[in-house]
Formats: structure tokens, C-alpha cells, sequence
């Protein structure tokens, strides 16, 4: 306990930001907010400095690409009104992935692994690269499903999550660690809001 004290108080201020930014933005998603873009924005920038930090390449240049797609599903969410107030029919809506599309999200996330994990094994001395290869390449397809408002970012983010609690807790960052808990918590919130959404739609 002493030990986790201690390492609380040298959390750095990106780090600190970087989690209350990140924190700020998972919560206004799940209230389908377009001010969650934003603050994801500036969330990803911190992190890809600390992920650098950390040796956590495939993370990095993950938190990097992150900053184009946030600005993509800021676009895309912004597409809630018309010029006359009324509601949009381009307006996105949640809804789930299937089909073909799903089809390729799975090879992507297969492919992207194993292809990441070997440049970083053979080309670095990243921490775990496979694990940080999946979990990079996870949250990659999980940001571009949340842009998209599909249902299944949520699942993808919770596994995702629990990778990253694995990855910045061998590498000593608790502040991080605490964050991405917090993170599958409001993931698993978010999948079950939702759903009701969804199913509400349906009846």
C-alpha cells in the first residue's frame, strides 16, 4: 500500500490529464456527447507521449492514429441537426455490427496482431509486444466502431482494457492502471445503456 502511495504521488501532470481527459471522454460517449471528441483528443496526444515514455511503441503510434479518428467521429456525431434544428437523416443512430463488415474487423484484428507483434519483437525492445500488439490493434477497430456508433465498441474496449491494465502495470504507471479499470467499468456501462437503446428502438 505504502509502495502504491508512493507511486500516486510521482504520477506525472500528463498522466494525471491524460486519465481525467480520457475518463471525461468515455463518459460523454456513453451519453452519445459530440463534446467527447474533444477531450479524446487531447487525451490520445498524452498518451502518446507516454507511451513512448513507457517503451510501448505499438501503443504510441495506436494513441497517435487515434487523433485523426476522433476528429473523424467528431464529424460524424456532429451530424445531429439540421441548419433548422430539426434531427438529421444522416444522423447516426447505435446499431450493431454484422455481416461482412464484422467479417473484416476479425481479420483485421487477427492480422494486425500477429503483424504488429512481429516488428515489434524482431525490430524493438518494446515491452510484451505481442500483448501490445493486440491491444493496440483492439482498440484501434474499437475506436473506428465507436465513431461509427456500433454497439459492439463497448466489447471490444472492455478487452482491450484489461490488456492495457496488464501492459501499464508491468511497466509501473498505477495512475494508468487505475484508469483503464475504471475504463472497463464504463465500458461494461456503456454496452448495457446501449443495449436498452436499442431495444427500446425495437419494440
Amino acid at each position: 500500500m505504502d509502495l502504491f502511495i508512493e507511486q500516486i504521488q510521482q504520477t506525472s501532470l500528463v498522466e494525471w490529464l491524460g486519465t481525467a481527459t480520457g475518463l471525461a471522454g468515455v463518459y460523454l460517449s456513453i451519453k452519445e456527447k459530440v463534446l467527447a471528441w474533444p477531450f479524446y483528443v487531447l487525451c490520445y496526444g498524452l498518451y502518446a507521449y507516454l507511451s513512448f515514455s513507457a517503451g510501448l511503441y505499438a501503443a504510441m503510434a495506436l494513441n497517435a492514429c487515434f487523433i485523426p479518428i476522433s476528429l473523424y467521429g467528431w464529424r460524424q456525431w456532429s451530424r445531429a441537426t439540421s441548419q433548422t434544428g430539426q434531427r438529421a437523416a444522416t444522423e447516426l443512430r447505435i446499431s450493431r455490427l454484422r455481416g461482412a463488415p464484422l467479417g473484416c474487423a476479425i481479420a483485421i484484428g487477427l492480422g494486425g496482431t500477429l503483424a504488429i507483434g512481429v516488428l515489434l519483437s524482431r525490430y524493438t525492445d518494446g515491452a510484451s509486444p505481442y500483448l501490445d500488439a493486440f491491444a493496440t490493434t483492439l482498440s484501434f477497430l474499437a475506436q473506428w466502431m465507436l465513431s461509427r456508433k456500433y454497439i459492439e465498441n463497448w466489447l471490444a474496449w472492455i478487452v482491450a482494457d484489461l490488456a492495457f491494465v496488464a501492459l501499464w502495470g508491468s511497466q509501473g504507471y498505477w495512475v494508468a492502471v487505475a484508469m483503464f479499470l475504471v475504463f472497463t467499468a464504463l465500458a461494461v456501462l456503456g454496452y448495457t445503456s446501449w443495449r436498452k437503446e436499442i431495444a427500446a428502438r425495437e419494440r
